[in-house]
């Protein structure tokens, strides 16, 4: 297996459209994996059309993009992401609609009666920007306002009023009706699927939407204003349903998360469309298959499955292949089909019927389904295409299923990295079948071990869950996982036996020790090591800080440290991140480039160094120590306090975050023992010695860690004896950069 990098990309914080129904996205990725391809030529074939947001990234990057889009919700989201609507088109839209009538009253104002409240801080009316609902209780117990008089934004009880005015509207009302007519008829065999969609509004919600709902359809507008009108019913419709009630309806469990849930204002949720929809950015050229979009890039969608889009790409030059792998998530498509029906009626909606119609949607069925759209993708690809594939939002169950189902296809594993920190796994995968090694009569379970074992070793560190399963998974792609025999291998087997095989060899009967809390594994036949990966990334950081004269972008410095390990050892990036705030800091004037601190400059550490030893030499001599230097690797300085012949006092100087190079430098058999470090690496060694408690445990029971402040500090003040030494080397713990001084 050819390791290649992780490709670091950019985790977009704003919000945007549909942000919590969409696949986690980070910016550059794709882009960066495409730059690295040889031509441009052909098309890139995104096969599982989930993200809208990866094929419009490519397209901006100067490629055509072909991506079969079943959802009618995508696609509307991947057409306004490409030709984003103004501000300006869209408060049109919205004066429009709040303008409109019903009867005698103008609509805005009478969706704000709706929640109509008065304000906990002023007294006066105005209408709550949400209610917080108790779902034992079925009543808001507490509410939000923005106030229309005051001007506050405050929160507080319910009145009774609130009450009388919550119980007005019930389910299963004449509003409930229409709203389930217009996406299935009554006989309609997946009418159930679509009342448990409906159920994830509060009722409320629902007598405001089709109020809405019903003045749209009524308009006589042209194509350009209906899509802003839809565009603001969009946004409402996700902003005020409750998927995780939905998620409750469907398991019939009820978690301690699921107490509550909020009831959002219809009419500001149109308001907020403004700021999450509206972009000022490139326009993307979006055709329909078989329209292909110009040479510079852009995207041809084709309005259904992928299977009905294969037979017809089977002559087309396909440049390469990106892949989201798809999660199974029936709440999105339930609430996708309810969406599509409000905006456009039954037919629209009737293409989903298949999705809501499977009655087990999990992971045997999902992997099912990604492994046959390979396997009919794989017989069209030319020879040798390379294919990236991208695992977002990363669990067990997704990475188990993305792999085993490309690999069980046919399709080579080129590399796979995940990054646990942000829960994203990237794969790279070639088309060109490569024989498994036959002769190879290691079982899965031992594939799984010493796959575990060697990653742990190579690091000299625990490792993460994710970690260690991808890299039983890529040793078992490499080795041909499917013990089965079958052609195709079935899912509904070879899934759940993953699984187990994981579940039982990761395990402590096998040997590895779990750290629950960090979600962290280690072997108990393994030592750590001297050098470990988290010190290889600090003194990596530290070096493309010193050699660089001017400020790095964050970007290059993360993808320097990806590309020096590959594969399934990449490091978390909260390490990266420790490292540059231990010795970095930002340019004030770009807070996306670091530069080295002006105190970290190696001379003047090495300054520091000698201070620092002289004061331990003299504070030594003073209190009637013998005081020693004795020899050590690095620019490690060790001293020894002896009394008696006898080593009392270790004190190991050192300008770094590297513990493991002390503890293993540096002979020591003192009493007491001591590592002195400057103060700025205290939130990197504490997240160091968090993400690794055994190394932890070996720092807790034999050494203490002091600030070189805080010898500064007892140098100035004077007045030590030997009795009061140890007491007041202490009063400084070595938690955190904080400048407060101690009472000494």
């Amino acid at each position: 297996m050819n390791a290649q990098p992780f490709f670091h990309g950019e985790t977009i914080t704003k919000s945007s459209p549909l942000k919590n129904n969409l696949p986690a996205y980070q910016e550059n990725v794709v882009k960066a994996w495409l730059s690295n391809q040889t031509s441009r030529s052909g098309l890139v074939l995104c096969p599982f059309g989930s993200s809208p947001q990866v094929a419009l990234e490519a397209a901006r990057a100067g490629f055509r993009v072909v991506m079969p889009v079943h959802n009618p919700i995508l696609h509307f989201l991947l057409n306004s992401l490409a030709q984003p609507p103004s501000r300006e088109q869209l408060n049109s839209a919205l004066s429009k609609l709040g303008s409109s009538y019903k009867g005698k009253e103008r609509l805005k104002p009478l969706i704000l009666s709706l929640y109509e409240t008065d304000c906990p801080q002023c007294g006066g009316k105005t209408s709550a920007s949400s209610f917080l609902w108790s779902r034992a209780t079925q009543e808001p117990v507490s509410k939000t306002c923005r106030c229309t008089q005051c001007g506050e934004k405050t929160e507080g009880a319910v009145t009774a009023d609130d009450l009388i005015k919550a119980r007005e509207f019930q389910m299963n009302s004449p509003t409930h009706a229409r709203a389930l007519t217009r996406v299935a008829a009554p006989d309609d065999p997946i009418r159930f699927q679509v009342e448990n969609a409906l159920r994830s509004y509060p009722p409320r919600s629902v007598y405001a939407l089709f109020t809405a709902i019903n003045k749209v359809t009524g308009f006589n507008l042209n194509p350009e204003e209906s899509i802003h009108l839809e565009t603001l019913m969009l946004h409402a419709f996700y902003r005020t349903s409750q998927p995780d009630h939905l998620s409750k309806l469907d398991s019939g469990a009820e978690s301690e998360e699921e107490e509550f849930f909020r009831e959002e204002n219809v009419w500001y949720a149109f308001e907020e469309a403004l700021d999450i929809w509206c972009e000022e950015s490139p326009v993307i050229p979006v055709t329909t298959w078989p329209d292909l979009p110009p040479e510079s890039g852009g995207v041809v969608v084709y309005p259904g499955r992928i299977r009905e889009l294969i037979p017809q790409l089977k002559n087309s030059n396909i440049h390469s292949v990106v892949m989201v792998f798809p999660k199974p998530n029936p709440y999105f498509w339930a609430l996708s089909a309810l969406w599509t029906g409000w905006l456009w009626g039954q037919e629209a909606a009737a293409p989903l019927r298949s999705i809501l119609s499977i009655k087990n949607f999990d992971w045997s069925w999902m992997t099912r389904a990604i492994q046959t759209t390979l396997l009919e993708i794989k017989e069209i690809l030319p020879p040798e295409t390379f294919c990236f594939g991208l695992l977002p939002g990363l669990e067990i169950h997704s990475l188990i299923s993305g792999v085993s189902a490309a690999s069980s296809a046919g399709f080579h594993l080129e590399n796979l990295a995940v990054e646990p920190d942000h829960r994203l796994g990237q794969t790279s995968w070639f088309n060109k079948d490569i024989d498994s090694d036959q002769s190879n009569s290691i079982s899965n379970r031992e594939n799984i071990r010493i796959a575990g074992v060697n990653l742990l070793k190579r690091n000299g560190e625990p490792k993460h869950t994710l970690s260690l399963y991808a890299a039983g998974m890529a040793a078992l792609a490499e080795k041909g996982f499917i013990e089965s025999g079958d052609m195709p291998p079935d899912p509904d087997r070879y899934f759940p036996q993953l699984i187990k095989d994981f579940e039982e060899n990761i395990a402590y009967r096998q040997g590895f020790l779990h750290f629950p809390k960090i979600d962290k594994w280690w072997h108990q036949e393994l030592s750590l090591s001297p050098v470990p990966q988290s010190d290889l990334v600090e003194k990596l950081v530290v070096e493309q800080l010193v050699k660089t004269k001017t400020s790095l972008p964050e970007v290059d410095i993360f993808q320097h440290i990806f590309s020096s390990f590959p594969g399934s050892s990449i490091p978390l990036q909260g390490l990266i991140k420790a490292c540059l705030n231990s010795y970095a800091e930002k340019d004030p004037d770009h807070s996306s480039l670091w530069k080295l601190k002006s105190t970290e400059k190696p001379s003047l550490r090495l300054r520091d160094l000698e201070e620092i030893e002289e004061i331990f030499t003299t504070i030594g001599a003073q209190l009637g120590f013998q005081v020693t230097k004795n020899p050590s690797k690095g620019n490690i300085i060790h001293l020894i306090w002896k009394k008696e012949n006898k080593d009392q006092y270790s004190f190991c100087i050192a300008a770094s975050g590297l513990l493991s190079k002390i503890l293993f430098a540096v002979e020591n058999n003192a009493e007491k023992k001591w590592m002195i470090l400057p103060g700025s690496r205290a939130e990197l060694i504490n997240y160091k010695m968090q993400h690794n408690p055994p190394l932890a445990g070996i720092i807790h029971k034999d050494w203490e860690l002091i600030k070189y402040r805080h010898i500064r500090r007892l140098a100035d003040q004077g007045g030590l004896t030997e009795e009061n030494f140890l007491e007041r080397l202490n009063l400084d713990p070595f938690r955190s950069d904080s400048p407060q001084l101690p009472l000494i």
